[in-house]
Parts: structure tokens; C-alpha cells; sequence
């Protein structure tokens, strides 16, 4: 299994952590190892995405998800979510089973590309206010995530679920206010997750990171909930965020990282950076070139030198 090596505690990534990065700009075998590459050490996992257009996009249809990584030697981490673009009025009716076949279709689907162990990052950031899943009603996102948890386990006992929030913040129109208000339960939940970027706020000094990691959703705030639990914990996405009020080029967010990451590595399952160039993203790119990219070489000379040890 994925999780049972053991990890070494003061050491990250080390011999058994699962390390990666998603593919950019292609979800596909090659543009994660160009970057495995860049930062000189293989990547045990790859980051990705399904198709959000329609259920049956979602579902049975995302087979290319997994054929874009066929070749890839290690494991995926796959970021499925509950109900498609638009679709936020389908939660209620994806809750009461409507959708269980198409979820069935899913975990075949993996079983069928040789992908039945993948760790599923299920119905992720479900507070943040532009996802389609996300939890205006608490029961109904809670209702939705176990049916759709039961029935790809349905269909494939092996898959690992992964329930990730989005970090630092929880309107008050989502989960309640508080991102664990929307926990699915212990039984349907094989790891706790968030996705840690540095933004809103940036962390200027190492005691502004230990603060925002500390208070109600940040990164160790969240961990400790995970090991009350008895789960392991992960990080799907980080990441440096150098666009205008919401972030700086800070390469000693990548340290900061690093060494959150040793001191929790005995209880981390896995950790991908989140490397994104897209107009209106987050720009953390620390290895692409292209012209519309913004460059974060110092932080790509920090993560490269840490990574690489």
C-alpha cells in the first residue's frame, strides 16, 4: 500500500515519502518528470485533474486522466469533484444517490487503467467560494462526498480518499465557517489534506508562517485534526503566490515548507507542489521558461537545493 512505508521523521522527502508536482502545462507523464528533472529527484507521485464539464465526464468519461500517465512510474493523485461546472444545485440530488452509478463508473474506470490504488482527492476545498461543490449546505456536501465515497469503493475497495481543504480561511456561508464542519467521517476518509499556498496572507518572517499555520485552518491546525482522527495527512497543493497584494517571490516560504514537512514526516502521506502559469493563476512556476510565465528563480534555486539532497 501507498502508506505503509515507513517515513522518516526529521527527513522529507527521504527513501519512502511520496514527493511530486502536477503536470504543467499538460496533465501528462512528461511535463512532471521535466520538472522531477529540474529539481534533481524523481517524483513518486503525479497531481491531477478529471473533467468537470458533466457527470459522465466526470466519471466514466475521464479515461484520459489516466492514459495521459500510463508511462508514469509512480503513483497518482487524482482531484475528482462531487458535482460538475454549474452544477451546484446537483449536490442535494448527488447526497440522496441520484449519481451513485456514475461513481460506481469512476472506480471501475481506475480499476480498468491498473490506477486502483491512486489516492482520490475527493470533493476538495469544498470552502472555497468558486468551486462547484462547495458546501453552501453543510448536509448536503457531506451527503453527496458518502455516497460517492461508497460507491467508488464500491467498485474499487483499493482506492485511497482523500479529503483536502483550502487553507487559511472559511466564509461564513461555507462549512459553517469552519472547513472541519464538513469532515465526512472517520469512515469515509483515508487522509486529511489541505492546499497551502502562500497568500492571504503571505508569510513575510518565519513567525508569520507559524502563526497562519497555527490558527483555525491553517496547516498545523489542520494536522492536529488529522491525527485526533488517526489519519495520515497531506498537502495536494503548495506553492509561492508572486501576484500583486497576495503574495511575494519568497524562497523562504520553500524552506518553511521543507521543514514543516521533516518535522510532520512520520505522519505525512504525500506532499506536490502545485507549479501553475495560467493567465489569472497563481504563477508559481518555479521551472518554466515560457514568456507569459512569471519567474520565481530564487525559489527554484531553494526547492531545487532542498529536494534534491
Amino acid at each position: 500500500m501507498l502508506l505503509a512505508a515507513p517515513r522518516t521523521p526529521g527527513i522529507w522527502p527521504g527513501p519512502n515519502g511520496l514527493s511530486g508536482v502536477n503536470g504543467d502545462p499538460t496533465f501528462d507523464t512528461a511535463h512532471v518528470e521535466a520538472f522531477c528533472t529540474e529539481r534533481g529527484r524523481p517524483c513518486k507521485i503525479a497531481q491531477t485533474y478529471t473533467d468537470r464539464s458533466s457527470y459522465a465526464a466526470m466519471t466514466s468519461g475521464t479515461g484520459w486522466t489516466f492514459e495521459f500517465f500510463d508511462d508514469f512510474p509512480g503513483a497518482l493523485v487524482v482531484s475528482q469533484g462531487l458535482v460538475p461546472t454549474g452544477g451546484e444545485a446537483e449536490l442535494p440530488k448527488c447526497a440522496a444517490g441520484q449519481y451513485d452509478e456514475q461513481w460506481r463508473d469512476f472506480g471501475n474506470l481506475m480499476v480498468q487503467h491498473r490506477r486502483g490504488d491512486s489516492i482520490v482527492r475527493l470533493g476538495w476545498e469544498m470552502q472555497e467560494k468558486t468551486m462547484p461543490w462547495r458546501a453552501t449546505d453543510t448536509s448536503a456536501y457531506v451527503g453527496c462526498y458518502r455516497r460517492a465515497a461508497d460507491n467508488i469503493r464500491a467498485t474499487n475497495p483499493d482506492v485511497i480518499l482523500d479529503w483536502s481543504i483550502n487553507a487559511h480561511s472559511s466564509p461564513a456561508g461555507l462549512c459553517g465557517g469552519v472547513s472541519t464542519n464538513c469532515y465526512p467521517g472517520d469512515g469515509y476518509v483515508d487522509i486529511v489534506g489541505i492546499d497551502n499556498y502562500d497568500h492571504f496572507p503571505w508569510s513575510p518572517t518565519k513567525a508569520a508562517f507559524d502563526r497562519t499555520a497555527a490558527r483555525p485552518e491553517g496547516l498545523t491546525w489542520l494536522y492536529d485534526f488529522a491525527r485526533k482522527h488517526g489519519k495520515p495527512f497531506s498537502v495536494g497543493e503548495w506553492g509561492v503566490v508572486p501576484t500583486g497584494d497576495a503574495g511575494r517571490e519568497n524562497p523562504d516560504y520553500i524552506t518553511w515548507m521543507h521543514e514543516w514537512f521533516a518535522a510532520h514526516a512520520e505522519h505525512l502521506a504525500y506532499e506536490a507542489y502545485f507549479s501553475d502559469c495560467g493567465e489569472g493563476g497563481v504563477q508559481s512556476s518555479l521551472f518554466r521558461d515560457d514568456a507569459q510565465c512569471v519567474k520565481n528563480p530564487r525559489s527554484a534555486a531553494t526547492y531545487r537545493t532542498l529536494w534534491a539532497q
